[in-house]
């Protein structure tokens, strides 16, 4: 019965976000903003509505380790599992703006988080910082909006449908399709959310480890289904934007409110402290020499995501079984596999710049 309340709760977080997505995909349209903005704000507000869902309830359950595996997991899933899978389809054209904006934001939105965090405790001061943060993201961004706005026909050429309802019916509709996903949301949390607990203490798995595979992975399933759809079309904007702004979201949005929210103050584990969160800050912060490199995402980059999180899933389920190959796959990683990701990441760097400064010097 817990599996199937599982497996119901997936079905009902990943239902009701599509039809969440596509609610305020046609408002997008109907408002005409770019794609990139599109992306970074309700495409990623959107696919990250799971998430606020599962931590929002997780909270009020007091499982604080489900609240933080939650978003540290999806961050990291965002990252190297969904873009991983994206470019492997194509390789991922990467703007300029997304290098200069999008990826310091979320790199200092994350060693922000780890600040707050390093005393052991998230407390409702901390959440409010977060909510300023989100604030002062949100205003740069209807700047951007306004700055940036475009012709409707410009948005999403590949889209099929780009005929929108008009008046008082376009609104009604799309307001209720978008109140049906958001109960979907909820209803499939509720069931997710208590299914994840019973099999954590059946396998013997704390929560955090839990809600850093099993729950971030289905909650991050709305971002990978839009992110494919974007690179299959050959739009890297959302599918590239749709995990940066999701990652924002996550920190600045979902887990500044459920820090209010809580009952008391939301404890940050050991664990948390010295494995997940730097190596979330590390996986944002190696998107800038991949991505500044011919500024795309090939698909050798996209390789070395998939690794990596197979990697980092593995190294989580050896370490919660008490596995005693844990010291030498330690070793491994930092002797061996870290080298090798640092040279062939500033190799490509290097070699990139070096192409770039010879075609501008034949122009």
């Amino acid at each position: 019965m817990t599996l199937l309340l599982f497996v119901l709760g997936l079905a009902g977080l990943i239902v009701g976000a599509e039809l969440f997505l596509k609610a305020v995909d046609r408002f997008g349209l109907k408002w005409g903003v770019s794609p990139m903005v599109m992306g970074l704000t309700v495409v990623a507000f959107a696919t990250g509505a799971p998430e606020l869902a599962i931590s929002l309830k997780a909270a009020m359950n007091d499982s604080a380790d489900l609240v933080l595996g939650n978003i540290i997991g999806s961050n990291i899933a965002n990252i190297l599992l969904i873009l991983g899978i994206s470019g492997l389809i194509t390789p991922l054209h990467i703007k300029q703006r997304i290098v200069r904006i999008d990826v310091p934001i979320v790199i200092a939105m994350s060693i922000g988080l780890y600040i707050l965090a390093l005393d052991g405790v998230l407390t409702p001061m901390d959440g409010g910082i977060l909510l300023l943060g989100l604030l002062a993201y949100s205003i740069f961004t209807f700047l951007q909006v306004r700055k940036n706005k475009v012709d409707i026909s410009e948005l999403y050429e590949q889209e099929e449908e780009v005929q929108l309802a008009s008046g008082a019916w376009f609104y009604a509709k799309n307001v209720g399709i978008l109140l049906v996903g958001l109960a979907l949301i909820v209803q499939g949390a509720n069931w997710m959310v208590g299914s994840a607990v019973t099999i954590a203490h059946l396998l013997g798995m704390s929560e955090l480890v839990v809600g850093l595979t099993i729950v971030s992975i289905g909650t991050s399933l709305p971002e990978v289904a839009t992110s494919m759809s974007a690179a299959r079309k050959g739009n890297a904007d959302i599918a590239v934007a749709n995990v940066l702004g999701s990652n924002i979201y996550n920190v600045l949005l979902t887990l500044s409110l459920t820090i209010v929210v809580a009952p008391g103050v939301l404890e940050v584990s050991r664990n948390a402290l010295i494995l997940d969160m730097p190596f979330m800050i590390a996986v944002a912060v190696g998107c800038v020499p991949i991505f500044l490199a011919g500024f795309d995402l090939n698909r050798k980059d996209a390789f070395l995501f998939l690794f990596y999180y197979a990697a980092y899933l593995i190294y989580l389920v050896l370490e919660a079984t008490g596995s005693e190959y844990l010291g030498w796959i330690e070793k491994g990683f930092f002797f061996g596999v870290l080298p090798l990701t640092l040279y062939y990441m500033f190799s490509r760097l290097i070699r990139e710049g070096l192409t770039g400064l010879r075609s501008a010097g034949r122009n």
